[in-house]
């Protein structure tokens, strides 16, 4: 049975070696290996993701399957999208699902996770980057109302890539 809780400190490097995991998954067909690597040690090194967990603001849940990670949110405060949807917003920064667990609940549970996170701190918005090419979040995103405001680039080694910026209204 998946169940969704915080994540624990000492647990990082496990949630770190699950995102390069899922990130390769992901993105490996679509980008070059060294772009890949410039990523991983620029955004991906252990120090980095500590600091993640220790930014204020920043709130870390795991997807488990009895004791093993297999997916997790990162949710934070951030003004990116200020100019857009005002101050009350958050990021729904990451939520990865391990190849071996789409299709089943976990991406859900997280999503919910999300969703009440965000009720309970009275967030107006929720936003996320999500790249052009991501058919498969773009989708899944969609089913749970987040609509199209914008884009960015996202920095991917040498390799400039469009993310578009998704947006769902939490308080009505």
């Amino acid at each position: 049975m998946i169940r969704i809780r915080k994540a624990k400190i000492e647990e990082i490097p496990a949630v770190r070696e699950l995102a390069i995991e899922v990130y390769t998954d992901t993105f490996a067909d679509q980008n070059t290996p060294a772009n890949l690597q410039a990523f991983y040690d620029d955004s991906y090194n252990l120090e980095k993701f500590k600091g993640e967990f220790f930014e204020e603001g920043s709130t870390l849940y795991l997807a488990l399957d009895d004791l093993k990670i297999i997916g997790f949110l990162r949710l934070r405060l951030s003004s990116e999208a200020e100019k857009q949807l005002g101050s009350n917003a958050v990021e729904l920064h990451r939520l990865y699902i391990h190849r071996d667990y789409h299709g089943t609940s976990a991406s859900r549970l997280l999503m919910e996770e999300a969703m009440a996170f965000s009720v309970a701190r009275k967030f107006e918005w929720m936003w996320l980057g999500v790249w052009e090419k991501n058919f498969r979040a773009q989708k899944f995103y969609a089913k749970w109302g987040f609509e199209r405001f914008g884009e960015h680039i996202f920095q991917m080694g040498d390799d400039p890539q469009t993310d578009w910026l998704l947006k769902k209204k939490i308080l009505k």
